[in-house]
């Protein structure tokens, strides 16, 4: 019995551990050799993570979760420059770690806290209908011409 109930709180325990997903590990350990640890990005190649450009994107219900799925290539502008880099997809994380990196990256290094949080069920139905790379560059080009 009391190997029984040492199983299921080790169990219990474990699970609420996957459950506490840190998008700010991911994102150390996923995006910050190319936007560098506090998403300042890296000349020509890799565009910050904050700045004016995300007042706008932060608004946008999907944009950093789909752009995390889809990836994106070709040059972008911001107010820091043009960058012209390939950021691969991060399809192989799961919805959640989507959610969190995403959340991490609008709420915690652009500093957007008010924008409204990604979920991984929003990730799932990206996901399970995802737009293409010129997709997300439209919905971009849309997003900041307001």
């Amino acid at each position: 019995m009391r190997t029984l109930i040492l199983l299921a709180t080790l169990l219990a325990g474990a699970t609420a551990q996957a459950q506490q997903v840190n998008g700010a590990e991911i994102y150390k350990s996923s995006c910050a050799m190319c936007h560098q640890d506090q998403g300042q990005g890296a000349a020509g190649v890799a565009p910050p993570l904050k700045g004016s450009h995300w007042g706008k994107l932060s608004r946008v219900p999907g944009y950093a979760p789909g752009v995390l799925l889809a990836g994106m290539h070709g040059p972008i502008s911001t107010d820091e420059g043009t960058f012209n880099g390939v950021m691969p997809t991060q399809n192989r994380l799961t919805d959640g770690e989507i959610a969190a990196v995403a959340n991490y990256l609008v709420h915690d290094l652009a500093g957007h806290k008010d924008a409204p949080a990604a979920t991984a069920d929003e990730v799932a139905t990206l996901r399970a209908k995802p737009l293409s790379v010129a997709q997300w560059r439209a919905v971009r080009k849309q997003a900041l011409a307001k």
